[in-house]
């Protein structure tokens, strides 16, 4: 049986604003995301944030509901917004808050689950942010590139580590485009990667569960380099076993 992951999406009223041309928006998220979960054997669906549903309680039903039909979940990147630009980008919650709502709900019923998950950018940020991480306050300019198909810096992975198991290296050069930094990761889990000013790059459950954070894009990466498709592919394997005893 083929393996069902979910990937987060953005909304279109909330990271550009309203266009006469899209009444009430548009769900979107690059393709690279999708295909990098086709290609390793598993079977992409996007998950849409309900913006009509506010009672909590009926929300954490849909969240629940679409969790029984998933064995991962991968948290994507910001969507391009252009509502709010670096230096005065707002708290996650104040960029997209129907989004930061639902996925937030997501990703505290899947760490419950122990469902394996993997978040990119914002994504990564997220997954942070809604178990007990914290954010810096400030954002940073020295992060950011045109070309998210280029690699743009160096990491260094911690030693003893999934991530370092995965890569079978101390380094990495990754395509990390943000201007807002994580400070602090949640309870549980541990910092596999800092950037060269010492930013977390990437996060990782303690336990043996595979839910991780990445600064970066991995999905991207996947077109051009092997140690990004050794993470895909052991994120899906991780979400086969999932299948297999959930």
């Amino acid at each position: 049986m083929t393996v069902l992951i979910g990937i987060s999406t953005a909304w279109s009223s909330e990271t550009w604003g309203e266009q006469k041309e899209h009444p009430g928006g548009l769900f979107y998220n690059p393709a690279h995301y999708s295909n990098a979960i086709y290609q390793h054997g598993g079977l992409p669906l996007l998950i849409v944030p309900p913006v009509k549903v506010e009672d909590r309680g009926e929300l954490q039903i849909v969240v629940e509901q679409t969790l029984d039909h998933l064995s991962g979940l991968y948290f994507s990147g910001g969507g391009g917004t252009k509502r709010f630009k670096a230096p005065g980008m707002p708290a996650l919650e104040i960029q997209q808050p129907v989004r930061y709502r639902f996925e937030k709900m997501l990703i505290l019923e899947a760490y419950k689950r122990k469902m394996p998950f993997i978040g990119a950018c914002r994504g990564h940020q997220m997954i942070l942010e809604s178990l007990g991480g914290k954010m810096r306050l400030d954002t940073v300019s020295d992060h950011q590139q045109e070309d998210e198909e280029k690699t743009s810096h160096r990491i260094e992975i911690v030693d003893n580590t999934r991530l370092k198991e995965i890569t079978g290296s101390k380094t990495w050069d990754v395509n990390s485009m943000h201007c807002q930094v994580a400070a602090e990761a949640p309870p549980g889990f541990i910092v596999s990667a800092r950037s060269p000013e010492e930013y977390i790059e990437a996060i990782e459950s303690e336990g043996e569960v595979f839910q991780m954070g990445f600064q970066f894009h991995p999905e991207v990466m996947c077109e051009f380099d092997p140690q990004a498709q050794a993470l895909i592919k052991a994120f899906i394997d991780a979400t086969v076993v999932y299948n297999s005893t959930a």
